[in-house]
């Protein structure tokens, strides 16, 4: 497992990064880096977690993560498999804080900018026409050639996603760095419970993996995600249902068990918890656009 700290390799020369992803999954591991970055899915499904908050993401997708903020963007399975024909397609966009300089920040012109900029740190997410008019512009800047139209482009999204009102913000708290040796514990404990959840592995067979007390192993995880053992468990599960819903393939009392809950009455009372739905609700407002 690598660390979390994340070098984005911008030349000097550059204001900031646009690149194409084009690989099997996205990034496996929790991390984080200084730069600013806009993710726009083209392809690709799985888990998104940013901060303490944990949804699925799939294509059409559209998130700002501010400065330093822990996030991880872990594919489904089926990408994983050995022949696995599906692709994860992203264009991505990082800059600093001052790719300007520091003094453009303190202009009055910009300020809503720059509390824009602030409240990302908590990471950010799209919706609706606003969503459609960044896909544009952040299509047209991965086409733009020209060093300032690029620059231009670039502060055009940033006044748009400023003005707008058509977003949800993802954590709900700033989640601290933490040091190298933290972060590797974090994502192997990330692993193990991705890898196990339909086990239901217990608080000591977890605490093992991050070679911690069980005591100490709550506080640590607490801290880092902002949620409780068995909450994060559950947020998984309840992850992998939803997607289990949307493929139509199981039953709603199939989905139950497939995603290691034992009791159907647990099940959609921590379904509607975490997605405010029941799970009848969430499959039919998939289908339809709408909750019934």
């Amino acid at each position: 497992m690598k660390p979390i700290l994340k070098i984005i390799d911008t030349q000097q020369s550059e204001a900031f990064q646009i690149m194409k992803v084009e690989e099997n999954f996205f990034f496996p591991t929790r991390h984080f880096h200084p730069e600013f970055e806009i993710m726009f899915i083209l392809e690709g499904s799985g888990m998104r977690f940013v901060g303490d908050s944990m949804e699925r993401f799939q294509a059409g997708d559209l998130v700002l993560l501010g400065s330093d903020i822990p996030h991880l963007f872990r594919s489904d399975q089926s990408y994983y498999q050995k022949n696995a024909s599906l692709r994860s397609k992203a264009i991505v966009v990082y800059f600093k804080e001052d790719f300007l300089g520091e003094s453009f920040w303190k202009l009055p012109q910009v300020n809503a900018i720059r509390k824009f900029l602030y409240l990302s740190k908590c990471g950010i997410q799209f919706k609706g026409s606003t969503k459609e008019e960044l896909t544009e512009q952040i299509q047209k800047l991965d086409q733009q050639k020209n060093g300032v139209g690029r620059i231009i482009d670039l502060l055009s999204i940033l006044k748009t996603m400023s003005e707008t009102k058509e977003y949800d913000v993802l954590s709900s708290t700033l989640i601290p760095k933490h040091s190298d040796e933290d972060c590797e514990r974090i994502n192997k404990v990330y692993q193990f419970i991705i890898d196990n959840y339909i086990a239901n592995p217990s608080l000591d067979q977890v605490s093992n993996v991050a070679n911690m007390s069980a005591t100490a192993f709550c506080r640590y995880f607490k801290s880092h995600t902002n949620k409780t053992y068995t909450q994060f468990l559950n947020e998984i599960k309840i992850g992998t249902a939803c997607k289990l819903l949307i493929d139509n393939q199981l039953t709603i009392s199939q989905v139950c068990f497939e995603t290691g809950f034992n009791n159907f009455t647990h099940f959609n009372s921590q379904f509607k918890r975490v997605t405010g739905l029941t799970p009848k609700q969430y499959q039919y407002s998939q289908f339809s656009g709408q909750a019934s």
